[in-house]
């Protein structure tokens, strides 16, 4: 009886052991798949027809600085609220470590290089009008390279090139709100 109860005891304490050390496997993902990138544009588009908004699409990763940039330049008070009167701005992860691959929308990274990103590195990000037409993408530098986050004088030049384009009721004057934001918040060198 005594070794059955031994027996038991030990059992139980392994089971709790393997239970808790699966806790930080647990905690990395929150039982909840992330959508696919079809999912997210379908919606982005449902909304765009619905808000007569033209979709910008950008691209992330958890370890990118200058994504981390872009994207408080999107949610800024000052600025975002001018992009999100304009656009549907949406994100779409890829470019994980192995170990946080569930991090990533399945099919963001094919999508990216359909759209023109297969070398561009992160941030990168594409407009879409309405309908789903491709506008631009973030390929827009002189010399045909990405432009990430908005961070230096030429990079902002060719950052108002892009939304003068792809946001047609956004006035000169907003334009100049946006890349005033983006030419104070510029790192200093």
């Amino acid at each position: 009886m005594r070794t059955i109860k031994r027996l038991a005891f030990v059992l139980t304490w392994i089971i709790a052991l393997g239970a808790f050390a699966a806790l930080p496997l647990l905690a990395q993902t929150n039982g909840k798949a992330k959508p696919s990138a079809e999912e997210v544009i379908k919606r982005a588009l449902e909304t765009a027809r619905a808000e007569n908004k033209n979709v910008l699409v950008h691209f992330d990763a958890s370890w990118c600085g200058w994504c981390k940039r872009f994207d408080a330049f999107l949610r800024s008070p000052e600025a975002g609220k001018l992009m999100a009167d304009n656009y549907v701005t949406v994100s779409l992860t890829v470019m994980e470590r192995p170990d946080k691959k569930d991090m990533e929308n399945p099919g963001a990274g094919e999508l990216m290089r359909e759209m023109g990103g297969a070398a561009a590195g992160i941030p990168f990000y594409f407009f879409l009008d309405k309908e789903g037409k491709k506008l631009a993408n973030s390929m827009a530098m002189p010399d045909g390279g990405n432009i990430g986050h908005p961070a230096n004088a030429q990079e902002i030049k060719a950052f108002a090139g892009l939304i003068e384009r792809t946001a047609p009721h956004m006035t000169s004057e907003q334009r100049a709100r946006i890349i005033d934001y983006l030419t104070k918040s510029a790192p200093r060198r």
